[in-house]
């Protein structure tokens, strides 16, 4: 069922990447979340293209980096040797609370 429907997606013309630096060196992943590129239609119905990128750039360069984010890597079966990012993940940063003592 649901093969059928991501088979007719139609991907952006866009290759969605994230650019970053940590401990390891510098990474540039190509984001290959079917997601964002349903994201990108999606946002293209309500304002344009240019909308579209100028909401995402702002989605995920500002607001997932401000309140928390993570990427899903991983590889796939027909590239085992090849680390891809898979997707992207917000995450809420919470702070512990402090205990009474």
């Amino acid at each position: 069922m649901f093969d059928k429907e991501l088979a007719e997606l139609e991907p952006s013309p866009y290759d969605f990447r994230f650019k970053f630096e940590d401990a390891t060196g510098k990474h540039n992943y190509r984001n290959g979340d079917w997601e964002a590129h349903a994201m990108f239609w999606r946002e293209c119905k309500r304002g344009g293209s240019e909308k579209a990128l100028e909401w995402m750039n702002h989605t995920f360069n500002e607001e997932y980096p401000k309140r928390g984010m993570a990427f899903a890597i991983g590889n796939l079966a027909k590239r085992p040797q090849t680390w891809q990012l898979l997707g992207v993940i917000r995450l809420d940063e919470l702070q512990q609370a402090a205990l009474p003592l």
